[in-house]
């Protein structure tokens, strides 16, 4: 059983997480609940909101009447670190004028402010978790035809800290978002399972294993050799706690004999997820469900004849 576990967490990361790792990958997609959680109580005047994957990050586009009355475009890009799920970096569009006076007066101080060059009307502000706030100001000028853009990061106190020239039309400042110190093993498990008691942990199959119980469960926590968290796994013995639609999703794929003693629950990076074994057409399968009940993976009985063994080793 263990090594199915191992197999399905290494499934599931293949389609959701390892399709965005790439260094130029940006993906559409829901981001996990703490995500999106998080996003909803910082944000709760967001609207037109939507999701990407960039590197390890979820980036939620909106708009933010706060910031910009113009056209309800999205103005706002809030990114989220999907290791830890919590939030990183703000990037936000405002009048130049809205600019702090200190960093304005900087800018009509420095060379930039004068002739050929121009300034935007717009100017970014970056708000960056645990580190200072940048103020990017964009300029340009046009000489014997050949045009040159800069952007200058100041600080809040007015000092100028970077010009970048030409950068890219759709730069998205992903060199701004500020490094996280990772946690330990036992802090990510304390920060994402409140008052979980740690019964044993060991290496298994080039896993560390750390077995907790957590609001009455027992529970199977898997970080790499890197000591990052890779899933959790568990028993959902409660009925309940299944999302409402799980079963008639199952039936109308013509899915019967459903095995409801025998759940279990994968909590990843990409959300919560439920492995339910059942029959079709006389034949057994594993149907991995996501959290809103969704059908996103299907695996034929005979998913332990070897196939699945250059996946687990393509993922670790």
């Amino acid at each position: 059983m263990k090594q199915f576990k191992f197999f399905l967490m290494a499934a599931l990361c293949s389609v959701f997480v390892l399709s965005s790792c790439s260094d130029d990958d940006s993906l559409s997609g829901t981001p996990p609940s703490e995500i999106v959680k998080a996003f909803n109580e910082m944000f709760p005047n967001a609207t037109n909101v939507s999701w990407t994957t960039i590197d390890d990050y979820d980036v939620a586009r909106f708009y933010d009447a706060g910031t910009r009355a113009e056209m309800m475009q999205p103005n706002c890009t809030a990114w989220f670190s999907r290791t830890s799920n919590r939030w990183s970096m703000t990037d936000r569009e405002i009048p130049f004028s809205s600019l702090p006076a200190v960093v304005r007066s900087a800018f009509e101080s420095s060379v930039y402010a004068q002739s050929p060059w121009t300034v935007d009307d717009e100017a970014n502000v970056l708000e960056r978790a645990g580190s200072e706030t940048f103020y990017v100001i964009e300029v340009d000028k046009n000489e014997n035809g050949t045009e040159t853009d800069v952007d200058l990061y100041y600080t809040l106190e007015g000092k100028l800290v970077d010009e970048v020239i030409d950068a890219p039309e759709d730069d998205n400042h992903i060199d701004f978002v500020p490094e996280q110190q990772p946690m330990t093993p036992r802090e990510f498990i304390a920060d994402r399972y409140p008052g979980a008691r740690i019964e044993d942990s060991d290496w298994e199959d080039g896993f560390m294993e750390f077995e907790i119980r957590h609001e009455g469960y027992e529970k199977e926590v898997y970080f790499n050799f890197r000591n990052e968290w890779v899933g959790t796994w568990w028993e959902e013995p409660r009925f309940s706690s299944l999302p409402d639609n799980l079963w008639s999703n199952l039936w109308s794929k013509g899915y019967h004999d459903i095995d409801d003693d025998d759940i279990d629950v994968l909590d990843s990076r990409r959300g919560i997820f439920y492995a339910i074994e059942a029959e079709r057409h006389d034949d057994d399968w594993l149907v991995i469900v996501d959290q809103d009940g969704n059908i996103v993976k299907e695996f034929p009985e005979d998913w332990e004849d070897g196939w699945w063994s250059d996946l687990w080793d393509e993922w670790t």
